[in-house]
Formats: C-alpha cells, structure tokens, sequence
C-alpha cells in the first residue's frame, strides 16, 4: 500500500529524492534479518530515518497516506518531534507531558521499552497529562505487564474505562495472551463478552470468525458474523476478499464444501494472483473429491 498509494504521490516522492537517499530492503533476507535485528525492529513495514553516521533520527512502522507521511517528512527535516530532538528537551528539563509522551514513545518504537516504561510512568503523574496521553500510558503499561504475566492489570483497565480509545488494542492484546497461553476458555469468554459491543467493526468480527474456525467451535455463529462483517463494507473495500476467505473457511468446515468453493471464488476474482486464496481453493476441491 505504501508502494502503491504513498510513495507514487508526487510530493512524497520529490521530497524523498531531493532530501533523502532511499533504500528497499526486504526484510525477511539474511541482510534485511540481520537489519531488522540490529535496530531493534518490532513490526513491518519498517521505516528508518539515519542521519551520515547512521544514528537514527526517527522511525515509522506500518501504512501512512500521502499527506500524513509529507508531514513526518516535513518534521525530520526541521529536526521537530524527532528522537534527537525530544530527547534534547527532555534533557534540558521539559518535563511536560506531551515531551514525555512523544519521547516514551519514540523509545517504545526502538524497542527500549525499560526507558518508555519510566516515561509513561511519568507521564501518568504529570500535572498536564490530557486524557489521550494518559490512556496511552496507561495501554503502553498494562501491556507490558500482561506479556510478564501480570493479566488482571489489563483485565481491571478494560472495565475500568470501557470509553478508553485503547479498549480495542486492549482487548486484542487479552485475546493473544490467551491464545498464546492456550487459555481456550478465557479467550472464547472475552471474545463473548465484546462481540455486541464491536458488531459494527468488521475487522473484529472477521477475527473472531477466522479463530473460531482454528478452534472449530461456534461455526454457525461464525458464519452469521462473517456475513455481517461483509454486510458492512462496501464491495471494493481494502481487504474485502480476506474476510470472503474466512467465510469460505467457515463454511468448509461445515462440511458445506460446494459454497466453500463458490465463495473462495469470490475472492479470487478481486485478487486473482493471491497464492494462499489459490491453496485455499485446492484444498476445498480435494476434500469434494474425497
């Protein structure tokens, strides 16, 4: 998408080659491994900004629109709210908690989440902490305390503030501890617990479809949200034949193999050369044929 949507925009590219040498790497080769590893990398795509001597001067991970990545531009080549120059003022004694907020996060990007923790500990306490800044502490916090074990932090956060804008990333974060844990019968509670609440987000209820067809459990129910989460998006929507593909998984393992077909089909004609939509289709004829 960055490809495609961000980096053929005319500013973004005159920007980019009149400031910037720029460089592709695949991150899944030995080189870009070893990359990804040496700069603490956390999730693709990831986009480093390095100054001569190879100190890095800001980070961005995943999707950004034309407009929202010219901005970022705009502010490293000022040198604003990049790590260089937050952590400067910080050190100079801005203890606000915007500054606090940004550099927290700008250590949690690099990884360094031992120095993003204090931060955001900080951040909590501060006198001018506004309510985004405070719940993204707050998320930052529980999270790290839910992967050492400590899942009633996160638990009490969810019921605590149920407005919060991180009670879905929450709530994800819940579902993959248990999932990791193998803790089956919590994770199909909260999945119960929250369907109502994001029956209008289609991206959770494909989720929750996709991972009842892991478990293979709930597969009616499955295949109602399915259907929903299709019903609330638009046919050319971004994504679409995914949520397609999990209806067809649904409905593959409900022995209802010949729509399972008809339906992988579906999502092969809005993204034809999709190898796995392919393998999924190969799969439904084989077990007819059985």
């Amino acid at each position: 998408m960055l490809d495609a949507n961000t980096f053929t925009n005319h500013n973004v590219a005159k920007t980019l080659n009149e400031n910037f040498i720029n460089i592709k790497v695949d991150a899944e080769t030995e080189y870009g491994q070893q990359l990804f590893s040496d700069f603490s990398g956390t999730g693709y795509p990831l986009i480093l900004f390095l100054d001569s001597d190879k100190n890095e001067i800001d980070r961005f991970y995943g999707y950004y629109e034309a407009d929202k990545f010219s901005s970022k531009l705009a502010d490293i080549l000022k040198g604003e709210n990049v790590f260089p120059n937050l952590l400067n003022r910080y050190k100079m004694g801005d203890n606000s908690a915007e500054t606090m907020s940004q550099l927290a996060k700008k250590y949690a990007d690099r990884g360094e989440d031992s120095l993003a923790l204090s931060l955001y500990n900080l951040v909590i306490d501060s006198k001018d902490v506004s309510l985004d800044m405070f719940h993204e502490a707050k998320y930052f916090i529980n999270t790290k305390l839910l992967w050492g074990g400590k899942l009633k932090s996160m638990e009490n956060y969810l019921k605590k503030y149920p407005g919060s804008p991180y009670i879905q990333d929450g709530l994800y974060q819940l579902l993959a501890y248990f999932k990791n844990s193998g803790d089956t019968e919590n994770e199909l509670l909260y999945f119960d617990n929250y369907l109502n609440k994001f029956s209008d987000d289609p991206w959770f209820l494909n989720q929750y479809s996709w991972r009842m067809t892991e478990l293979n459990q709930n597969l009616e129910l499955a295949l109602e949200k399915a259907n929903l989460a299709l019903s609330l998006l638009e046919k050319d929507a971004e994504g679409i034949a995914n949520i397609i593909d999990t209806k067809a998984e649904v409905l593959w393992k409900l022995g209802k193999t010949d729509e399972a077909i008809q339906t992988i089909e579906e999502a092969l004609m809005i993204d034809p050369n999709n190898e796995y939509f392919q393998i999924q289709k190969e799969k439904f004829l084989e077990s007819s044929n059985l």
